[in-house]
């Protein structure tokens, strides 16, 4: 199992390679990556979480679900980020508080990474952005995105 320093000196990096990483580290780190989500230092906590929705797994959705939560924008993005990469089962309620975070961006980004996922739960969510985003660009984004192709 890798150690808490170990996974954070791979995150440290300027240019990952996140398929592999998620390879090499597997199932064994994601205790770690809770963790290193949990630290207030979002350049790491933002490549916790999108990794770990890479290994996947039973605990992935908690590290992305904890992101998701964070008071740092750049740490919920990644978490946006990360939401097809997550079983539809485990992402859903993850999606449902990223599609209307306070944050535009974050809400942007949500919409771009729910719009992959197939599943009329995630379709009805992005419908309803559609409708009521306090945000015009981002009620057009998921208007968009919501159409079934």
């Amino acid at each position: 199992m890798p150690t808490l320093d170990e996974v954070r000196r791979e995150l440290d990096k300027d240019e990952l390679d996140y398929p592999a990483l998620a390879g090499e580290l597997g199932h064994e780190a994601l205790e770690q990556l809770h963790t290193l989500v949990t630290e207030d230092e979002p350049r790491i906590a933002s490549k916790a979480a999108y990794l770990a929705a890479l290994i996947g797994g039973p605990t992935a959705d908690e590290v992305v679900g904890l992101a998701a939560r964070s008071r740092h924008e750049a740490i919920r993005v990644s978490a946006a980020a990360a939401l097809d990469k997550l079983p539809a089962d485990q992402g859903i309620e993850i999606a449902g508080r990223l599609l209307s975070d306070p944050d535009v961006g974050v809400r942007a980004r949500a919409a771009k990474s729910a719009a992959k996922v197939e599943d009329p739960r995630i379709r009805e969510l992005l419908s309803a952005m559609a409708e009521n985003d306090t945000h015009a660009d981002v009620r057009e984004l998921a208007a968009r995105l919501s159409m079934p192709t």
